[in-house]
């Protein structure tokens, strides 16, 4: 049997105290009785009588509540159940009893044949049991309410997850076809050296999307590292056509943000922004943090939002930015709850400005 615990000792502690309150308040009902008829008021004899009577129950009640756990009152065996209580009330009553019989003489209080002893105490013994028993199948039907809702919780954030890494899982084939889809057009066009290097930045690429563990949020510079990576593919496929700027709050350096968040959102600007002719285009990331909130826009010099802008748009229809954003919008969704959003508007002096905003959470460093 393991040693008692802290809780233990403390549920035993109080079990002994609302029998005590339990003896108290008969004698104090006893005084008042005694008071107002004008007989002798209750001694302490009295009050030993009662008391022990109740502590007796005191030590019972661990085994009247291991009764109820091990033979709730419950279908399909209630019946059998209701046998095994009431032979646990009827060897408890016979305790209850005895020792009213051998105390007795002790304490000053009559004295009856033991058969009598056993009548007399027959109603106490009920009362008191199923007193017990009451609180016992209460307890039992708390714990059980309190163990579901902690399991269904627990279903809860598992779901949440598996739908999270199906979101993260999605993504990852989608970059990949798009990069691929660029290194393509390089060969085609006969830039077989941006080919190459090309290639070689998105093995590197793979390597840094491979090598996560699975973690829903990674430190801002480590997604800043990926997004440089796929930035500099984009820059040999663009030359001086792409200018990227990059502009990072100290405040925010040690923020937590979920893993391939701002990816999306610069593809998209690359995507949408960089004009067909051989106009300079610029895609500026900004990060910041104001107040709680962690605010990650990315901007650029295209023609704008081709829909007008939407924070949340309704179910089953597309959004502007396809896979990408609206993926990255139910990742957030799944992370935060209503503790965010994402936008697509329309930037001042032209061009689409996204922008997330998520609860600031600085990275854990361990001692």
């Amino acid at each position: 049997m393991p040693p008692p615990t802290w809780r233990s000792w403390r549920a035993g502690a109080l079990v002994f105290s609302l029998w005590t309150l339990v003896s108290l308040l008969s004698v104090g009902g006893l005084w008042v009785s005694s008071w107002g008829a004008g007989t002798p008021p209750p001694d302490l004899h009295d009050l030993l009588w009662s008391l022990q009577s109740d502590w007796l129950w005191a030590l019972m009640t661990p085994f009247m509540f291991a009764c109820c756990d091990r033979y709730p009152l419950v279908r399909p065996s209630r019946w059998r159940n209701l046998g095994v209580h009431l032979l646990l009330l009827a060897v408890l009553w016979v305790i209850t009893a005895t020792m009213r019989y051998v105390l007795a003489p002790w304490l000053s209080q009559p004295t009856y044949p033991f058969v009598a002893q056993l009548a007399r105490s027959l109603v106490l013994s009920i009362f008191c049991y199923f007193v017990g028993a009451g609180v016992g199948h209460a307890l039992r039907f708390h714990r059980l309410y309190m163990e579901r809702r902690l399991r269904a919780s627990e279903l809860e954030t598992q779901l949440l997850r598996a739908q999270f890494l199906a979101l993260q899982m999605q993504l990852r084939p989608h970059f990949l076809f798009n990069s691929l889809n660029t290194i393509t057009g390089l060969i085609r066009t006969g830039d077989s050296r941006g080919a190459v290097q090309m290639t070689a930045g998105l093995a590197d690429l793979l390597r840094a999307v491979l090598r996560s563990d699975g973690s829903q949020e990674v430190p801002l510079r480590q997604e800043l590292d990926f997004v440089e990576r796929y930035l500099r593919i984009e820059q040999l496929r663009f030359q001086e056509r792409l200018r990227i700027d990059i502009q990072v709050d100290p405040e925010a350096a040690d923020a937590l943000v979920p893993h391939l968040l701002l990816q999306p959102l610069v593809e998209n600007a690359v995507r949408h922004g960089v004009r067909s002719d051989t106009t300079e285009s610029r895609v500026e990331i900004q990060i910041t943090r104001e107040e709680d909130e962690l605010w990650l826009r990315v901007r650029d010099t295209g023609e704008g939002p081709l829909s007008p802008p939407a924070a949340a748009p309704e179910p089953g229809v597309p959004e502007e930015g396809g896979i990408g954003l609206s993926n990255t919008r139910a990742r957030l969704r799944h992370l935060y709850g209503d503790a965010q959003r994402l936008e697509l508007l329309p930037a001042e002096g032209g061009g689409a400005l996204a922008q997330a905003v998520i609860p600031f959470r600085r990275v854990e460093v361990t001692p």
